[in-house]
Parts: structure tokens; C-alpha cells; sequence
């Protein structure tokens, strides 16, 4: 930690790791080769029909929507906040010859859709917690909600900070924080800022009170949460691609109506 961390976390640095040439060869191995999760294929296909508009938030190179299109969805719009992944991802299509899967850069605080827009959306692979900033993350899914119909779910993923194959750096990081030697780069407690083969990546580690805290600031209803371990057996190639991680399922109110 030191000299090498940002002032101040933003999206322009976190954007920075997904220009990184290793970066991208990593995500598009995994939307070309490894596709969706068991456990994302079990969750979105029984909580999305094939009909439904759906949206997917932080797509990257179009994994989860892409492999959502060959198992038969017809309405899907994906969008990412970096102009490399989604630049990466419209090679993949143009590749493929073609896709229905509308590709576009867009900031999930701030996302270009109307109200009500879509009747389902995803957020995988941890993806909202590499916002900076609880009030952002906040405001992203504030931004989500805006766009869903009535009754509409939203399904995303984060990492526990509970878990206890890492309760040791957590309570060490306890321990400097209340000090007062945390790292001064670091805005909440659970952020990450480290340094990785493939560079330097920002990520929030919550505990589930704080994300149940967050749906019901944002007007969400909380359905469940469940570790992916205990929603699907996956194989070599998914663990190595990312830990395990917490699924949650949240619904827009039928009541909600738009102003």
C-alpha cells in the first residue's frame, strides 16, 4: 500500500484495470470459453422468461448476456462502464456474425433508459461493488430500480466479507482501521485496492447487513441471498475464474408506480 495508490477512488481509476490488454484477454476467455455459471444459468432462468427486456449492467465482454441469447432470450441490452469492454465485446459479436444483444457504454449512476424500460435485470460477477463509494452504489441501485417495470427482479452478486476463509485479513484490517493507520486511499471499510497479476483492481467487500440495508433504502424488496456454493456445484474453470460469491434476488414492488 503507499505510493502507488489514487488520492481519491473514482470510475476513471477503476476503469483503468479494464483497459489493461491482460484484462481483456481474461474476460473474453471467459465469455468465449466459459459462458454462464451453472449457478447464473439456474437463478436467471427461472426468474427471467425468454420474452422478457432484460438488462445487464457491468456485461463486460458479454458473457452472461451473450450465453443468454443462445439459450434463447430475445430482448437483451447489455452495458458497461468501459469503452474497452464494451469495444471488446462488439468484436465478439462481429466475430459470431451478429447478436440481438444491444451493446453500449453507460454509467450504472446514470443509466440512458427510461422509466420502466425493462422487466428484468443482472448485475453479475460482483460488479456493482466495484463502485467507489457506498452513496454511488446507492445511487446505481436507485438508477436499476428507476428503470424496472413494476414487479420486475433484479438479481446481482457481491463477495461476503463474513467468510470465513478471510475472517483473519478482516479483522486485521479491524484493527488498523480502528487505529486510525487504515489505508487513507480507502473510503468505506470493506474496500479493496490491491494489486493483482493483471493489475491494480478495486472491489467492496460487504457484510449482508449492509446490502439488505442498501435494497431497502433503494425501495427494493428483499427475496433471498444464497452463496453460490450452495446454488450450484461448478466446475475447475468457474472457481478459478472467481471465488464464491452471495446471489441476491430483489423485486420492485407491484405497487410502484412512476412519477
Amino acid at each position: 500500500m503507499g505510493a502507488s495508490f489514487v488520492a481519491k477512488m473514482d470510475s476513471e481509476t477503476v476503469k483503468a484495470y479494464y483497459r489493461t490488454p491482460s484484462v481483456l484477454a481474461h474476460y473474453t476467455r471467459a465469455t468465449t470459453g466459459i459462458g454462464l455459471w451453472l449457478s447464473e444459468k439456474i437463478a436467471f432462468t427461472k426468474l427471467f422468461n425468454k420474452r422478457a427486456r432484460l438488462l445487464e449492467i457491468g456485461t463486460g465482454t458479454g458473457r452472461i448476456s451473450l450465453a443468454m441469447e443462445r439459450l434463447g432470450y430475445e430482448s437483451l441490452t447489455a452495458v458497461d462502464l468501459s469503452e474497452a469492454m464494451i469495444g471488446q465485446a462488439l468484436r465478439i459479436v462481429e466475430a459470431s456474425k451478429g447478436s440481438v444483444v444491444k451493446f453500449s457504454v453507460a454509467d450504472a449512476c446514470n443509466l440512458p433508459f427510461k422509466n420502466e424500460s425493462f422487466d428484468g435485470a443482472i448485475f453479475g460477477f460482483n460488479g456493482m461493488m466495484q463502485i467507489p463509494g457506498r452513496e454511488s452504489r446507492r445511487k446505481a441501485m436507485n438508477e436499476i430500480f428507476r428503470v424496472l417495470a413494476p414487479g420486475a427482479r433484479f438479481v446481482f452478486t457481491t463477495h461476503d466479507r463474513d467468510n470465513p476463509h478471510h475472517r483473519k485479513y478482516w479483522e486485521e484490517q479491524a484493527r488498523l482501521w480502528d487505529a486510525g493507520l487504515r489505508d487513507p486511499y480507502l473510503e468505506d471499510f470493506g474496500d479493496r485496492y490491491e494489486e493483482t497479476p493483471m493489475g491494480m483492481l478495486f472491489i467492496h467487500i460487504p457484510v449482508r447487513s449492509e446490502i439488505k440495508e442498501d435494497i431497502a433504502a433503494s425501495g427494493f424488496k428483499y427475496e433471498s441471498d444464497t452463496p453460490r456454493s450452495l446454488l450450484a456445484n461448478e466446475n475447475a474453470e468457474v472457481r478459478e475464474f472467481s471465488d464464491d460469491c452471495r446471489f441476491w434476488i430483489v423485486r420492485k414492488p407491484k405497487d410502484t408506480f412512476a412519477e
